[in-house]
């Protein structure tokens, strides 16, 4: 019984309430709300059709203005790039995969190396322009392969294009890239002292 009784009390309290006040809510909030809308509707249809075109045409307009005299503002916020920036592996990794079948990529995975190959053989020549450039030895098969130009794919035969990877290279970018990565490892030995 003792349960109960809290919420009794707030029954009773409420219907205490609700009688006293049954007139004053009446009167002072839901009456002027009804008046409100009972004139306003009366207004609106008062009103000429005229007048809701025009103020139709007048908010265009004022649109239409607002959307010439803009111009092209920049952004306020940077946006996101569309793809997550990636690290050298990954970077390395997408060259090697696309060299397998793809031209360019040979080429791009050729250069790529090459400034590799300068950054780590001759790291001073490229931030102290006064010196004078380490001149690099480098096989001949790996200077043909920094300097080779894209072959164009008329002059690719059909068994080339078939082949993957031929055993004897036709062209210089055909060179296999881990030959680079074993001078570079055998000259980083050698500049070490190993």
């Amino acid at each position: 019984m003792r349960r109960y009784l809290p919420l009794a009390l707030v029954l009773l309290i409420t219907a205490i309430l609700v009688i006293s006040l049954d007139n004053f809510l009446q009167e002072m909030v839901i009456q002027p709300i009804l008046f409100t809308l009972w004139f306003a509707g009366l207004v609106l249809s008062s009103l000429h059709q005229s007048v809701f075109w025009g103020v139709l045409l007048f908010v265009a307009l004022v649109l239409i203005l607002r959307s010439l005299g803009r111009g092209e503002r920049l952004p306020k916020t940077v946006p996101e790039k569309r793809y997550p920036s990636q690290g050298q592996v990954r970077r390395w990794m997408g060259l090697l995969e696309r060299a397998e079948n793809q031209r360019f990529a040979r080429w791009n995975l050729a250069q790529s190396l090459r400034k590799l190959t300068q950054d780590i053989l001759s790291p001073n020549e490229r931030r102290d322009k006064q010196r004078a450039p380490i001149e690099l030895t480098l096989p001949s098969d790996i200077a043909d392969y920094f300097d080779a130009k894209l072959p164009p794919a008329q002059s690719l035969g059909l068994r080339q294009r078939l082949q993957t990877k031929p055993s004897q290279p036709s062209h210089p970018l055909d060179l296999d890239p881990e030959v680079v990565v074993d001078f570079l490892e055998r000259e980083t030995g050698r500049l070490s002292g190993d």
